[in-house]
């Protein structure tokens, strides 16, 4: 689908497919430059690699859900509403699902390829892969089942929620302003937190302003 420059029906040509490729290159790339910059004591490369990963994510999230914000988008008929808000959120998913893989991977190579340490840098990633994992699935149901609703907004405004409340305490609490070995794992909390916090409100966007259109 797409939506024409006139006000014409939106229809679903929404697709990851195309830029996976260079998605998870750069997800891989910017692990690597994390583990050299660790590897050298240099914090300022791996603040640069992960940020412009997350650029090019939340690049890719706007390019997905913007033409949905449109005021003079229009949509033929609810159906139409209800396929574009599907596949704008499942490829929100599939993009919330990369963000926590790629944050379980810098985590697993940092602590493991490089003299930094932190004894606590195969909980957190361990657990981003759960969420990455369980991310994947639900975007794979999300475009296997078509009957499948989509997730309410509650959900989408709790997950934003726990990630912005994580910012607030990692920044405020001057947990960035360390000497000890989470300085790395910080830099991963600190810009994928921004990327899924963007994600979610991308998506809140998404589902409202298209429902109520």
């Amino acid at each position: 689908m797409s939506i024409d420059q006139h006000g014409g029906p939106y229809a679903p040509g929404i697709s990851l497919r195309p830029l996976l490729p260079w998605l998870l290159l750069a997800s891989a790339l910017s692990t690597t430059m994390m583990v050299l910059g660790a590897g050298r004591g240099d914090k300022f490369l791996p603040a640069i690699a992960a940020g412009l990963l997350v650029a090019l994510v939340v690049g890719t999230g706007l390019g997905i859900n913007a033409p949905l914000w449109s005021r003079t988008a229009k949509l033929s008929a609810p159906k139409d509403a209800f396929a574009s808000i599907k596949e704008a959120l499942r490829c929100n998913v599939w993009l919330a699902a990369l963000v926590y893989a790629w944050g379980a991977s810098a985590l697993f190579a940092v602590y493991s390829l490089s003299d930094v340490t932190w004894r606590h840098a195969f909980q957190y990633g361990s657990g981003a892969v759960l969420f990455a994992a369980c991310l994947g699935i639900y975007g794979y149901r999300l475009g296997r089942i078509r009957n499948l609703q989509v997730p309410p907004l509650i959900l989408t405004l709790i997950h934003g929620s726990a990630a912005a409340g994580g910012l607030v305490y990692l920044i405020g609490g001057g947990k960035l302003d360390t000497a000890k070995g989470d300085w790395a794992a910080n830099e991963v909390f600190l810009w994928g937190g921004f990327a899924i916090v963007a994600l979610c409100v991308m998506s809140a966007v998404t589902q409202t302003r298209v429902t109520r259109s």
